[in-house]
């Protein structure tokens, strides 16, 4: 879920669907381990951004890169490529967003009708 600030007021929430069918969807990231001075290792991590979509244009203005499949291997170093090459937008119509109720923002709320279409508030 995502949600673009109003003017004056709070944001709306939309569903951001990747994949129609369900497929798992990466995301280009970072990660890195280091130890801290107690010794507890400390893992962390990041999802790189880029500029947005047609589908993203009301949502938000930036979207997590998302690596197709072919692409895992350049992105994870085990091919030679330039991964920066892969820091792009999807295509767009490969993302499908809609506005859904401000109830999703409750965890007490729960159930498909939150997925359910609503008309956005300009």
């Amino acid at each position: 879920m995502s949600g673009r600030k109003r003017p004056h007021g709070p944001k709306q929430p939309f569903v951001i669907r990747f994949s129609e069918d369900d497929e798992v969807t990466a995301f280009a990231g970072l990660w890195e381990g280091w130890r801290a001075p107690d010794g507890e290792t400390v893992r962390s991590f990041a999802i790189i951004t880029t500029r947005r979509n047609a589908e993203m244009a009301l949502p938000h203005d930036r979207m997590p890169v998302i690596l197709e499949q072919e692409e895992w291997p350049a992105w994870l170093g085990e091919i030679e490529a330039d991964p920066a090459a892969l820091l792009h937008p999807s295509p767009d119509h490969t993302l499908r967003t809609w506005p859904v109720s401000r109830a999703v923002n409750a965890p007490r709320n729960n159930g498909p009708e939150l997925l359910e279409t609503i008309r956005a508030v300009t």
